[in-house]
């Protein structure tokens, strides 16, 4: 009977530990990694560049730790590019096409990523679909009609005061850095001290598990993906401030990249660990990696294979800490 308590405890000990060598870890790279380019390049360093690390990175940002959570759990959402996108329409064609106020643009596109976010959800639980193909389904899905409700091409007219705030900051930080920087701290309290917190770790240890801690599936499903899609609409509504206006690609190709993040940041992709620092982290390191490239030259060619190695690597170092546990 003391027995289980006692491994229950290490096993939470030993994934702490590994999460806060994740997070060292990270930290040592992007130190790295900014003093060579630093010394190695001459716009490095310029307060143009820096803002624009942090004005790219909010927007994946946000993804990722809205996609750390889902990971968590043991699954996975192939479709937060895609809800992302259709976020930022509803909010050029809200202000642009309809005349609806800002405030009220920014409630239609929230509430276009929680549907999204509920829909996956339905999938997954009630037809016991995998995260992955549901998910998939939904991005290919959200794309037709983005295509649809654009015509195919760009929505503009976007209201220029919801535009400016792109541009603002507070002190040397963007206003998209801010947001995100309080979407971390707000995620990583509420994953640390919330009941939901606990439940969603819980889950992604086993559904059986679950079970036996009283803890309700279908509720913990539905919640995690109706959180995931909010995020995914607040990372899409930052995209349409910073882009003044909407394209079909918006968010294209952003779901490899927060899923990078995440994992690099310590989420396990078999579920039950994951950290929002190491995930912040995470989300630095690959926009880093891009911009350097960008500084030293590289071609983009090259930097989407090195960013395709990166994303491999992290796999492949979340397969290895599983089996290290």
């Amino acid at each position: 009977m003391t027995s289980q308590p006692a491994s229950g405890n290490q096993a939470r000990f030993n994934a702490r530990h590994l999460l806060k060598q994740t997070e060292i870890s990270l930290l040592m790279v992007i130190t790295v990694l900014f003093l060579i380019a630093s010394l190695g390049t001459a716009n490095f360093i310029s307060a143009y560049n820096l803002t624009n690390i942090l004005k790219q990175s909010a927007v994946i940002g946000v993804i990722a730790i809205a996609q750390t959570y889902v990971i968590i759990t043991g699954g996975i959402d192939i479709s937060c590019g895609a809800v992302a996108g259709m976020s930022t329409l509803m909010v050029a064609l809200s202000q642009a096409v309809w005349g609806l106020p800002v405030w009220l643009s920014l409630v239609v596109a929230l509430a276009a990523g929680l549907i999204c976010g509920l829909f996956n959800a339905f999938v997954i639980h009630e037809f016991n679909v995998p995260p992955m193909i549901a998910t998939l389904g939904t991005q290919t899905i959200l794309r037709g009609l983005i295509k649809v409700f654009s015509n195919g091409g760009t929505v503009s007219g976007i209201n220029k005061g919801f535009a400016a705030f792109a541009t603002g900051s507070v002190g040397f930080v963007p206003n998209l850095a801010v947001v995100w920087l309080l979407v971390a701290v707000f995620g990583a309290l509420l994953l640390k001290y919330s009941t939901f917190g606990r439940s969603i770790l819980v889950l992604g240890s086993g559904r059986e598990v679950a079970r036996l801690s009283g803890i309700s599936i279908r509720r913990t499903n539905y919640l995690v993906y109706g959180f995931a899609g909010l995020l995914f609409s607040i990372a899409g509504i930052l995209l349409a401030s910073r882009m003044n206006c909407a394209t079909p690609t918006a968010g294209m190709g952003y779901e490899m990249n927060a899923i990078a993040a995440s994992v690099l940041g310590g989420a396990s992709l078999s579920g039950g660990a994951g950290s929002i620092v190491g995930t912040l982290l995470g989300t630095l390191l690959i926009i880093l990696i891009d911009n350097i490239g960008i500084q030293f030259g590289v071609d983009p060619f090259t930097m989407e294979v090195v960013t395709g190695l990166v994303i491999v690597t992290a796999v492949v170092v979340d397969q290895l800490k599983k089996r290290a546990k």
